[in-house]
């Protein structure tokens, strides 16, 4: 038997509850247009017919007479920022994209992958730019900003960017580095060593 004293510590020993399971997502929907039925999240129906976002987190909007809708890579739903971006859609002259900080210039439309990305104007090209989905598992919302340099007519994308006349080259992780010698750009990027392993994805916002 166990001494008194044992058994009066464990009664008074608080018991820890069990952590509570992350809300459920909103339910799906179903629309009908045209004679047919989608199913799915934010659905949207014109004259041409109806679609769904396949996930909580995407978006669908009816842009350029048709219903575009678009959804977020996994990555991005595990690994969510701490802003409040939410990915949207944009049309310019009949071409629609979709996805995070999307830009419009000169007749031309693009947006990022993930809300971690970049995009940038250079001698009238718009050109975006993502980290990859290694650098998102492993430094989530703190994901470092990368960064866009050009050179004469050339731009290019990334972390620790460098930049002679002509020519720009970045490393695509933070973690690497570019080393400029004698009008010669070398740059390296270490291997991703980190895995991931995810439970359940947090409520969309």
């Amino acid at each position: 038997m166990l001494p008194l004293l044992t058994l009066l510590v464990l009664a008074s020993t608080p018991l820890e509850s069990p952590p509570e399971p992350p809300p459920r997502p909103p339910p799906p929907e179903c629309l009908s247009s045209q004679g047919r039925t989608v199913c799915g999240y934010q659905c949207k129906a014109n004259g041409s017919g109806a679609r769904c976002a396949q996930t909580p987190y995407g978006v669908c909007q009816v842009l350029a007479g048709n219903v575009i809708c678009w959804d977020p890579p996994r990555v991005v739903i595990h690994h969510p920022p701490d802003t409040a971006a939410r990915p949207e859609c944009k049309e310019s002259r009949g071409k629609v994209a979709c996805g995070y900080n999307c830009r419009v210039f000169n007749g031309e439309v693009a947006c990022n992958s993930t809300p971690y990305g970049v995009c940038t104007t250079h001698f009238a090209k718009l050109v975006c730019w993502d980290p990859p989905e290694s650098v998102i598992h492993q430094y989530g919302a703190e994901t470092p900003a990368p960064r866009c340099l050009n050179a004469s007519e050339t731009v290019n994308c990334g972390y620790d960017c460098k930049a002679t006349r002509t020519e720009v080259q970045c490393v695509s992780t933070p973690d690497g580095v570019c080393r400029l010698d004698n009008d010669r750009i070398t740059c390296f990027d270490p291997p991703s060593l980190l895995h991931c392993d995810h439970s359940y994805p947090p409520p969309p916002k």
